[in-house]
């Protein structure tokens, strides 16, 4: 299944200590069922990213060129009046979806959100927005078992620093492809570039 999605992307040699925090937590998510986000070579972003919103009224395969490209020209649009910025990132706190690093302060992603929202709904109607999608937050690891998260969370809480900056100047649209993985058997994202947003034009 394949859905086109709008990303924050951390980046190698911007987002480091972001990308460094998400490594050390690693080691403590393999002893729980959780599949990390981060590959096991230090420094590589992995999957890393904060999900801005997703186009939910279609999967990716039936949305042509020319609604992508109206979708994109929307987003440039409303992207261009936005302002490059930075925000923090933790600390990591383990749930029954995974291990999610929330964003704060969050109002100027927030607001970021918000115009992309726009731009679907501009370009593709309401229904393409199907959900709220909860706090933005960075997944570090989707969990695929049930496990206890008290001792999960005290050994989380053992890592410092606890809050990384992430840089905010582009949104990055995504065919966002999820599939069963065959060593957890749960769901495990890739995806493939469609366009890269820059914020502020």
């Amino acid at each position: 299944m394949e859905v086109i999605h709008a990303y924050v992307l951390p980046r190698v040699g911007v987002d480091d200590e972001l990308i460094s925090l998400a490594h050390a937590c690693c080691p403590t998510l393999l002893d729980y069922p959780i599949d990390p986000a981060c590959p096991s070579e230090a420094g590589d972003p992995g999957t890393l990213h904060l999900t801005i919103e997703m186009v939910a009224d279609a999967p990716a395969a039936d949305i042509g060129a020319g609604e992508r490209a109206d979708l994109i020209a929307a987003l440039r649009k409303e992207l261009a009046a936005l302002a490059p910025f930075s925000t923090e990132l933790g600390p990591p706190i383990g749930g029954v979806a995974g291990v999610v690093l929330d964003v704060w302060p969050e109002d100027q992603a927030v607001a970021l959100q918000e115009r992309v929202r726009a731009a679907i709904r501009a370009s593709r109607g309401d229904a393409a927005l199907q959900h709220k999608g909860g706090r933005i937050h960075c997944s570090l690891g989707y969990s695929y078992d049930a496990a206890s998260s008290d001792p999960l969370n005290s050994a989380l809480r053992a890592i410092t620093p606890r809050r990384a900056p992430l840089h905010v100047d582009s949104l990055h649209l995504l065919n966002v492809r999820f599939e069963i993985a065959a060593d957890t058997g749960g769901w495990r994202i890739s995806w493939t570039p469609i366009a890269e947003i820059p914020l502020g034009g």
